[in-house]
């Protein structure tokens, strides 16, 4: 559920670049991306496919019975998250984004958050490779939470838009910083709740 927001804002992202690259023109909201549109088409491509994907891989149930669906779900999840985060450091990196949408800090946690979450779906393979299984859902768990920051995001700054209008400067950069802050707190609850082990 928590996927759907995001999923939609990307797809309806990509369909504005379609839309601008078939003569829609270029708008101060898309010409960042109309510059270039390789890491934001393959952040939003690959991020949408490993929310959705990742939610299924928790599902205990249908985990146990298509355990072959699992697998198959994870040789696709488990590249496009890598390839979403290394996208979100790219488009965090190559993209001139106006200092009332990003400040110091919100660049510097995006950077941190890219580079843990690539990090993350990396030891979760590498660990499921080596049959700690335990370790490998711990690793996915932090993977996730982190990639799902898009949507706690839209949930914190919702409400704050409606009241008080649209946050900007450093006010946007804490609320959005904070959506991942509350995310891995979370994914550690989940993980110390269910596998004591890790």
């Amino acid at each position: 559920m928590l996927s759907l927001v995001p999923v939609i804002a990307g797809a309806v992202r990509l369909s504005g670049l379609a839309g601008g690259a078939n003569g829609g023109g270029v708008t101060p909201e898309n010409a960042r991306f109309m510059a270039n549109p390789a890491p934001v088409v393959l952040h939003v491509l690959c991020a949408s496919l490993f929310c959705v994907l990742g939610a299924l891989q928790f599902d205990a149930a249908l985990r146990q019975r298509f355990p072959r669906l699992h697998r198959i779900n994870c040789r696709v999840a488990a590249p496009c998250g890598i390839v979403a985060a290394l996208a979100g450091l790219w488009m965090t990196a190559a993209y001139a984004i106006p200092a009332e949408l990003q400040g110091p800090l919100l660049y510097s946690v995006r950077m941190a958050v890219g580079l843990a979450m690539a990090l993350a779906v990396t030891l979760s393979v590498h660990a499921v490779l080596q049959r700690r299984i335990d370790q490998h859902k711990a690793w996915m768990v932090r993977a996730y939470a982190l990639g799902q920051g898009a949507g706690t995001q839209v949930l914190i700054l919702l409400p704050v838009t409606l009241m008080a209008g649209a946050p900007t400067f450093i006010f946007r950069d804490v609320l959005m910083a904070s959506a991942w802050g509350l995310n891995v707190v979370f994914a550690e609850w989940v993980i110390r709740r269910r596998l004591p082990s890790t």
